[in-house]
């Protein structure tokens, strides 16, 4: 299981776990439509590098798909 210092929002909770079979899971819970991920949780949910999300995240808002 990951853990790290960070607290949860207020109003929310976030747990990530690693399954027996060793498959990385995220349970989330909120109020609202919004979810809030750091950088590092987006990275673990998506296996890859928190490198990498700032890369896909920077080309996100470069080309306007969110403003």
């Amino acid at each position: 299981m990951s853990t790290d210092s960070e607290s949860p929002a207020p109003g929310g909770q976030f747990l990530v776990y690693q399954t027996e079979d060793g498959k990385l899971k995220i349970d989330v819970r909120f109020e609202g439509e919004t979810v809030w991920l750091t950088q590092q949780r987006m990275a673990e949910l998506f296996q890859t590098t928190k490198q990498n999300v700032g890369q896909h995240l920077k080309s996100i808002f470069a080309e306007g798909e969110l403003v």
